[in-house]
């Protein structure tokens, strides 16, 4: 077992942590709040699309990056240090 900080899934912040298991992705979430919800997904600011950790802790998609990548379960990138789903699953 490991002490590391992991990322666990995709979420959003929208007065509370929304998270649905892996491999759904933000717009699986978004969708899921519009049919399931009635949460209006134009009402999320991109800046509340962000992922959970092992910890429960909600990220935000930049500290998400480098939680990820010294957890090993992303490797270097090129462009902006930013998390997405798809970086993971």
């Amino acid at each position: 077992m490991t002490d590391r900080v992991t990322i666990v899934a995709a979420a959003i912040f929208h007065g509370s942590v929304i998270s649905l298991p892996p491999p759904a992705r933000h717009h699986t979430i978004l969708h899921s709040m519009d049919c399931e919800m009635g949460i209006d997904p134009t009402t999320v600011p991109p800046a509340n699309q962000g992922f959970l950790t092992s910890e429960g802790k909600f990220v935000n998609r930049v500290e998400a990056f480098y939680i990820a990548h010294r957890a090993g379960q992303i490797g270097a990138k090129d462009d902006a240090p930013r998390l997405f789903s798809e970086d993971l699953w």
